[in-house]
């Protein structure tokens, strides 16, 4: 009888490891300048070794920036750039993370792990980055749209026009805003990959009051 109990209880905790998530939360690696996290409509500094919970704001000021460690990856908000996470996840057979860029410039590098199905996305206001394993630059303003520079892999970027395109390693895609010109996919060597935003990008009243306060 021992040895069953002993085997069903093993069997029950096997079960929960690979079921449960392996690990959830946003390490900060890296920090320059001043950076804040909102909670609770009250800026809280951003330091190295601080975890971050789900659906963490964050908020870059001037000549600053900071890196995550999110899951199998790393992302990098620059300077002035308002950011949201959500839907960080792992389990021993998937990753998932989503970052909603309000304004600026976020660089994600992800790795891709075999057996590991990973999502891992980018939103703004005019569209969608989905990468799987890659190294890319995606930046948003409401007077320039969404631009997004491929370093290593492919992207799949999303318009919320309905187009979907995948953008390979040199190349940059240019989303502009709804109001302007289709995108378009060209090379490297012919974009100019915008780095400059704006964290007061469709943002509320307490975030762009928490970018001024960091940025002045």
């Amino acid at each position: 009888m021992k040895q069953i109990a002993v085997a069903q209880l093993f069997a029950l905790t096997a079960s929960l490891v690979l079921t449960s998530p392996l690990f959830a939360d946003v390490t900060v690696q890296a920090v320059k300048g001043p950076v804040g996290v909102m909670e609770a409509k009250q800026l809280t500094p951003v330091s190295v070794g601080m975890k971050l919970r789900d659906d963490a704001m964050v908020v870059t000021g001037a000549n600053s920036e900071v890196t995550m460690q999110v899951n199998n990856g790393t992302i990098t908000l620059k300077s002035l750039t308002t950011a949201r996470l959500s839907g960080v996840k792992v389990t021993p057979t998937s990753s998932t993370a989503a970052v909603a860029l309000r304004g600026g410039t976020v660089v994600s590098e992800v790795k891709q792990i075999t057996g590991l199905k990973t999502s891992f996305t980018v939103t703004t206001p005019v569209g969608t980055s989905s990468v799987r394993g890659t190294t890319h630059t995606i930046s948003y303003s409401p007077g320039r749209g969404m631009e997004v520079a491929v370093a290593s892999g492919v992207v799949a970027v999303a318009s919320k026009r309905g187009a979907v395109k995948p953008v390979a390693a040199g190349s940059s895609y240019v989303q502009a805003a709804a109001s302007a010109a289709p995108p378009q996919v060209v090379s490297q060597a012919a974009a100019e990959v915008a780095v400059a935003g704006a964290a007061t990008a469709f943002a509320p009243a307490e975030e762009t009051a928490a970018a001024a306060e960091l940025g002045g």
